[in-house]
């Protein structure tokens, strides 16, 4: 588990914004995107109404992990089941178009109006959904300029085809998709405390003992002080700077909870990995998993 924001502008009852995250499409960068915004903890919504550019291919045969393949169809599913396994919406509605909003961006489907605080598009034949933004966005040649996703309008990502990062290619949209997720949430973490911190987030979790222990505490305040603190803070005091004394002790104790939060021991890796095993068999025909149930029991395993 990594840590999550106690407040987000959708969970907010007087904000107008009904999602942290709207993802513009579903296919793998969009839903990539989804993953690790929604692990990170912001409400974040995926619009899948529009076409998906996977579905172009017949049979996905590059990715890796599926050693003879997966259609593009049980792909997508797979990739939907695990947005919603970290706590995504997915939403059968295609976005017409991504307009400023003093919250944020109004997201405009073909059945609904929504609020969100940052958008991701991730449509390969949708980028006319950016055109009431057109005038704050440079020109694509023939593809946006993004950094990490990040385009030069405040909270507006874009992830897979449509950025100049990366190519038209199952796996690599996908990769670029987790890391603009990463970039946003990352700058989510900076806007909460200051960028030192929010540039160190990263998500994964690793075994019992690896954080935590005697000297542990000591070593992160020793680290959180050297590399972590802003540039203007008096460190004897943490005064005389931008950043507020009690913001940065939430920081160095939200830095810890992270990496603690990051642990898992042996039964519950166990667990894990049996429920992962399980998820997956249900996205299986059934057909194919009793054949190779009958397989297995007929040579004595």
């Amino acid at each position: 588990m990594t840590t999550k924001p106690d407040e987000t502008p959708a969970s907010n009852p007087t904000s107008p914004v009904e999602h942290d995250v709207a993802v513009v499409g579903g296919g793998a960068a969009g839903l990539a995107a989804a993953v690790f915004t929604a692990r990170y903890g912001l409400e974040t919504a995926v619009f899948d109404g529009g076409k998906s550019a996977i579905k172009q291919c017949a049979y996905i045969e590059n990715y890796l992990g599926f050693p003879d393949g997966i259609t593009p169809d049980r792909f997508l599913e797979l990739g939907q089941a695990h947005a919603e396994r970290e706590g995504a919406t997915i939403v059968d509605e295609r976005v017409t178009d991504v307009r400023d909003h003093d919250s944020g961006f109004v997201v405009e489907t073909t059945e609904s109006t929504t609020v969100a605080d940052r958008v991701v598009v991730a449509a390969a034949y949708d980028g006319d959904v950016l055109e009431p933004l057109a005038s704050d966005l440079p020109e694509p040649e023939p593809f946006a300029p993004t950094e990490n996703g990040r385009t030069e309008v405040d909270g507006l990502y874009i992830a897979g085809w449509m950025s100049n990062e990366t190519e038209h290619q199952v796996g690599i949209n996908a990769g670029h998709g987790a890391r603009v997720g990463l970039a946003l949430a990352r700058d989510d973490m900076s806007e909460r405390y200051w960028d030192a911190v929010g540039e160190r987030y990263v998500d994964w979790v690793v075994h019992e003992g690896r954080y935590g222990g005697e000297g542990w505490d000591e070593h992160v305040d020793e680290w959180f002080e050297q590399e972590m603190l802003p540039a203007d803070v008096d460190r004897s005091s943490y005064e005389g700077g931008e950043v507020e004394p009690e913001l940065i002790e939430d920081a160095r104790e939200d830095l810890k909870k992270e990496f603690l939060d990051r642990c898992i021991d042996e039964d519950e890796l166990r667990r894990r990995d049996r429920e992962g095993q399980r998820r997956l068999l249900e996205q299986f025909d059934e057909e194919v998993v009793m054949e190779y149930a009958k397989e297995l029991e007929e040579r004595g395993r």
